[in-house]
């Protein structure tokens, strides 16, 4: 960028470079919003009159001379802009991502956690019901062996009845 510097009181561009300063966008165009400012005014009119080659010249040398980091300015937002919204995609890809796995994960832990609830409900009834099966078949052994005392007792009576019959009929003879 060369330091040609720009003076109003000579309507363009000054010829010779100064290298003690730095050409300032801004106060050019300060400088040229007070041409516009004290430029004579059309009567009857908003409207006023300045050198049209003058203006174009300066507004020319404003354009030509703005930094290129202005152009570049545009097309970094532009990048930016996209990097910002494919960041957003992927975050909301992410947070997408991770509300699904939590969700499995709570749905999962849920299920685990009925499966143990029942798991145990089936265990504490199966044991309810081995244990009231024992207590059924001790009843039944009971009744079994009562049985058999009753029978055996009987068996027990004819036989000391026979045998007391034996004993007499020995007796007798």
């Amino acid at each position: 960028m060369d330091n040609v510097n720009y003076s109003p009181n000579q309507g363009a561009p000054a010829a010779q470079p100064r290298s003690a300063e730095r050409y300032d966008p801004i106060r050019h165009i300060d400088e040229l919003i007070e041409i516009l400012r004290e430029a004579s005014g059309v009567p009857f009119s908003d409207k006023c009159s300045v050198d049209r080659g003058e203006m174009i010249a300066s507004l020319e040398e404003l354009k030509n001379r703005l930094p290129a980091s202005v152009a570049q300015s545009n097309d970094i937002v532009m990048r930016a802009q996209e990097i910002i919204g494919t960041a957003r995609e992927k975050n909301k890809k992410i947070v997408d991502d991770a509300n699904r796995m939590y969700a499995s994960k709570v749905n999962d832990h849920e299920i685990t956690r009925g499966a143990r609830d029942e798991a145990e409900n089936i265990i504490m009834a199966a044991e309810a019901q081995a244990d009231e099966l024992r207590k059924q078949a001790h009843i039944y052994v009971k009744q079994l062996l009562q049985s058999a005392n009753v029978t055996l007792s009987e068996s027990i009576a004819k036989i000391q009845t026979n045998l007391s019959e034996i004993d007499t009929t020995i007796d007798s003879m």
